[in-house]
C-alpha cells in the first residue's frame, strides 16, 4: 500500500495549505485585501521588477488567464499598474505602483509572523537542508 504520509510531498503540500490559511489570517487581522495568489504576484514584482504577463505566468505557475485576472484585481487594489498592450493584455508590462510599493513593509510584515512560526524548533543547519532538498525537487520537475 502507498504509505502517503512518509512521502516529502504530501508534506509540502499540507504545508501550502496552512501556509496559504495562516498568511490569509495574516492579511485580514492586518487589514490587507490581498489573496495568496496576489501576494505571489507581488513577491515576484518586488524582487524581479516589471514583468510581461507571460513571463509572470510561468514565474508563479499559473496560465496566462489566471494572471491577468489576478493582475485586474491588484491594478483595481492600487498595488499594481499596467504599461503598453492597448490592444492585447497579454502583451503589457505589469509593474508595482507607488502605492504597491509603499504598502511592501506593512505587507511583508503581516507575513513574518507566519514565516517565524513555522520556523520555530527547526535548526539553520535542517532549513538549509530542507531548502536544498526542496530545490532539487523542483530542478528534478523541470520547472526551476
Amino acid at each position: 500500500m502507498f504509505d502517503y504520509e512518509s512521502k516529502i510531498q504530501h508534506w509540502v503540500n499540507r504545508l501550502s495549505f496552512l501556509l496559504r490559511s495562516e498568511v490569509h489570517n495574516g492579511f485580514k487581522q492586518g487589514g490587507i485585501d490581498l489573496s495568496a495568489e496576489e501576494w505571489a504576484l507581488l513577491l515576484v514584482l518586488w524582487q524581479k521588477g516589471p514583468q510581461q504577463m507571460g513571463p509572470l505566468a510561468a514565474l508563479t505557475l499559473r496560465d496566462r488567464t489566471t494572471v491577468t485576472r489576478l493582475v485586474d484585481r491588484l491594478v483595481k487594489k492600487g498595488f499594481v499598474q499596467r504599461s503598453g498592450g492597448e490592444t492585447d493584455r497579454r502583451q503589457v508590462m505589469v509593474s508595482i505602483s507607488k502605492e504597491g510599493s509603499a504598502a511592501r513593509e506593512h505587507i511583508v510584515g503581516a507575513v513574518l509572523p507566519v514565516i517565524e512560526k513555522s520556523d520555530q524548533n527547526i535548526s539553520l543547519k535542517e532549513k538549509e537542508i530542507a531548502l536544498k532538498v526542496l530545490k532539487q525537487m523542483v530542478e528534478n520537475l523541470g520547472k526551476s
